[in-house]
């Protein structure tokens, strides 16, 4: 099973010129947002002397804000013209220094050779063919009590339950996957936690994003116009750390500890 690619018009595959920058951080809306918050809430403020792995981390969006609370970042990615973008952000920001870019679709050898207290993997894994052997050579780049965060979609959710359903059943697209038609597969929190363990980690946190579809009054009146209540993020900005809601968002963000054994 092969990654598959956005078509040449997406961000992550334009010219990294000023114009495309802004429309890329334009484009940042607030389903997206509020994962970044609460990639942010676990990350803390202070991430001075901090080694921080992004990876798949495209545009550098999350690299940036990790640069500019200290941290030095390691940002990885198949699309070169994305990692331009990121660099074009960083010098924006003032944080070039604090940034190095690799541009590889395999896991980056020279990684082992290294160690980083905490890896970012935002929305990534359900894009990669073989998902156990990343998490795995993650673990590898990590000793005992690093951090991986992890974020990707759950079929645990409203969302899916409706979506899903209506996308899978009643139009007959078995291989629906969401909204990304580049996703390889969707995760359970039961085959996240089986997933963290083979590779070595212990799940310590959960987050629900996207509990209570932003999109809900467009159900109702079956999709003629799209109302957007940008409003309900907050319930998962304030309940989605809590069970049961921390395992029943569209999107769920967890956070895992690096143990001293892995499954094999």
């Amino acid at each position: 099973m092969a990654r598959l690619r956005y078509t040449e018009d997406h961000w992550a595959r334009r010219a990294p010129t000023e114009e495309h920058l802004a429309e890329y951080l334009a484009g940042a809306d607030t389903y997206n947002l509020t994962k970044v918050r609460l990639f942010e809430r676990r990350l803390g403020d202070d991430l001075a002397g901090k080694r921080v792995l992004d990876y798949g981390g495209g545009a550098g969006f999350m690299a940036v804000r990790c640069a500019e609370r200290g941290a030095q970042v390691t940002l990885v990615d198949a699309e070169p013209t994305a990692l331009e973008t990121a660099k074009l952000l960083a010098t924006k920001r003032g944080v070039e220094d604090q940034i190095r870019t690799i541009c590889s679709e395999r896991f980056p050898r020279e990684l082992f050779a290294q160690r980083f207290e905490v890896v970012i993997l935002k929305d990534v894994v359900e894009h990669i063919p073989d998902d156990v052997a990343l998490l795995r050579s993650l673990a590898q780049c990590q000793d005992t009590g690093g951090r991986l965060l992890l974020s990707t979609h759950n079929t645990w959710s409203l969302n899916f339950l409706v979506e899903g359903t209506y996308n899978r059943w009643w139009r007959g697209d078995k291989n629906w996957f969401g909204w990304d038609p580049t996703h390889l597969r969707f995760y359970t929190p039961r085959s996240l936690r089986r997933l963290f363990r083979r590779a070595g980690y212990v799940t310590r946190h959960w987050s629900g994003v996207y509990i209570i579809p932003y999109n809900i009054v467009s159900w109702f009146l079956l999709g003629r116009r799209r109302i957007e209540l940008d409003a309900l993020h907050k319930l998962d900005l304030w309940f989605g750390h809590l069970f049961p809601f921390n395992r029943l968002g569209w999107n769920v963000v967890v956070e895992g500890v690096r143990s001293s054994v892995h499954e094999v």
